[in-house]
């Protein structure tokens, strides 16, 4: 149901490439994969293959909070980038009802604007995550839909195929093959001289 990318979007991507190129700063495309797949894959890679013991994630994708753990907080964007709200497992549960690897299950439920898909008419977050509370999960969910009573469970059972769609789409993937490892991300030191270059051809006044 999204527009086309607009081909002034298109155009620019090159330029950002050669920002970042400048800059020093490794970037990631996966054909066929969306960005919160990446930044799955990685999450995971630092914590089981790099041994780091704190990963945090800085996006805007609600899908990343079922990423969260002891080990990975999402910084989520509340006001631009000057305010984020830390999202750990117990914010997550006390915002959303639901474990943080139970939040794609949620979503499943109630759809996610951002990424077009529609949730179960006349059920909200906090319906959903007493379902998910009661049955386990959304699995469980589903084994039990003859037994939902009321408006929500005939709504439910109506629109069950679009909820299994929901979740296989917003399931993130955690071992996207990539040439990158967590140790090629380091940081590295600019060159000025280039980043001048590259800023003043694209008339950017100030780093």
């Amino acid at each position: 149901g999204r527009s086309a990318t607009p081909d002034e979007f298109k155009g620019q991507i090159s330029l950002l490439h050669e920002v970042l190129d400048a800059l020093r700063i490794p970037y990631i495309e996966v054909d066929g994969f969306e960005a919160d797949d990446v930044l799955a894959t990685l999450a995971t890679a630092a914590i089981e293959v790099a041994g780091i013991d704190e990963v945090l994630i800085c996006s805007g994708d609600r899908d990343a909070f079922q990423l969260v753990s002891d080990k990975v907080t999402v910084l989520y964007p509340v006001k631009g980038v000057s305010e984020l709200a830390r999202m750990t497992p117990a914010t997550v549960e006390a915002k959303y009802g639901v474990a943080p690897h139970l939040y794609s299950d949620l979503a499943a439920l109630v759809g996610e604007s951002s990424d077009n898909l529609p949730g179960v008419p006349g059920v909200g977050p906090k319906t959903a995550a007493k379902w998910i509370q009661h049955y386990g999960d959304l699995t469980g969910v589903v084994a039990h839909v003859g037994e939902i009573k009321g408006k929500p469970g005939e709504s439910l059972r109506e629109h069950l195929d679009s909820v299994l769609r929901n979740r296989r789409l917003n399931q993130l993937v955690h071992d996207v093959a990539m040439d990158v490892t967590v140790d090629d991300l380091a940081r590295q030191s600019w060159d000025r001289e280039e980043v001048h270059k590259v800023f003043d051809g694209l008339e950017f006044r100030v780093l």
